[in-house]
């Protein structure tokens, strides 16, 4: 989803009695699989069905013949596949197994999350030229509070022009299917996009894309310069754009409060003439895909398997 469309916070409450091994299915993108050993202590596992991490929290309102885990909630960062969460053991001379009862709930994103200081690639084709605008939140429209360190980036374009990502990572959504016209509004919530996770859990998302035009699929994993999107017209041609955003979660937020969910970075990147540049609002820049910010992020093996299949 993008950026500004937050997933409600699922809740579940589970009670757990005797058992070996056993979970909660349903058609949701986390799910909590216990395990008991010979002893009779638990193993809670979180089983990611997405490519989009996702921070765990389990709650416990009652453990018996053990302690509660501590702290609690206890919190961890689920990427896809099943992962490690949490060991209850027994206290004391226990003889029977742990009992308890909790809840469990999941959030978009990362704990802890600190944006690399790294460089990216303007969107655009190699040795194309852009010209940046400037966007604000959309609560501004309606005299709302926005957030204090809200950026996003406007990228002017032709009508067909590719988007290419400006950082490596791996597709965790998309929207194909809203008509072009509907970007005649920058801040309608119809529109096409491409949400990428980096290395780093920050989330960069490209907007305002050609219906039926995304070029990639949930699950890909990609590097920075590959092509992502086609940019979808608009009746004005001068008016002709698409938006980038870079944002994290948010470790204050807690559901139901008037905390912000996303916090906002500030991207840097390489242009023809500058490193490291932060973009300026009306001001033109071309783009270069140089290998060295291709590869930043790649090890030894994947940087040598790369330049070999782009010589």
């Amino acid at each position: 989803m993008p950026l500004h469309k937050l997933s409600g916070l699922i809740l579940l409450f589970i009670t757990f009695g005797f058992s070996n091994a056993f979970a909660q299915y349903a058609d949701l993108p986390i799910t909590i699989e216990v395990e008991y050993n010979d002893e009779g202590e638990p193993t809670f596992y979180a089983k990611n069905e997405s490519f989009t991490p996702y921070t765990v929290s389990l709650d416990f309102s009652s453990v018996s013949n053990a302690m509660p885990p501590n702290p609690n909630p206890y919190k961890k960062t689920v990427r896809f596949g099943r992962t490690k969460v949490l060991e209850i053991e027994k206290s004391g001379m226990a003889d029977s197994y742990v009992r308890f009862s909790y809840t469990y709930s999941y959030n978009i994103g990362c704990m802890d999350t600190e944006p690399d200081e790294l460089e990216y690639l303007l969107p655009v084709g190699k040795g194309k030229a852009t010209e940046i605008f400037g966007l604000s939140h959309i609560g501004e429209m309606f005299d709302k509070e926005t957030p204090d360190d809200f950026y996003a980036l406007g990228f002017r374009a032709e009508a067909g022009d590719t988007v290419y990502a400006s950082r490596g990572g791996t597709i965790t959504d998309i929207e194909v299917d809203h008509d072009d016209s509907e970007t005649e509004n920058y801040f309608t919530s119809n529109y096409n996009y491409v949400q990428i996770v980096h290395e780093d859990c920050t989330f960069g998302s490209y907007s305002h894309l050609k219906k039926d035009g995304i070029l990639v699929e949930v699950g890909d994993d990609i590097v920075a310069g590959d092509p992502i999107g086609i940019v979808a017209s608009k009746e004005d041609e001068a008016e002709i754009g698409f938006r980038f955003t870079l944002a994290y979660k948010n470790d204050d937020y807690r559901s139901g409060s008037d905390d912000k969910y996303w916090n906002y970075s500030v991207p840097l990147f390489r242009t023809s003439v500058e490193k490291s540049a932060k973009l300026k609002p009306d001001h033109m820049y071309r783009a270069v895909h140089p290998v060295d910010i291709i590869t930043q992020e790649m090890g030894w093996f994947e940087r040598r398997r790369w330049k070999k299949r782009n010589r």
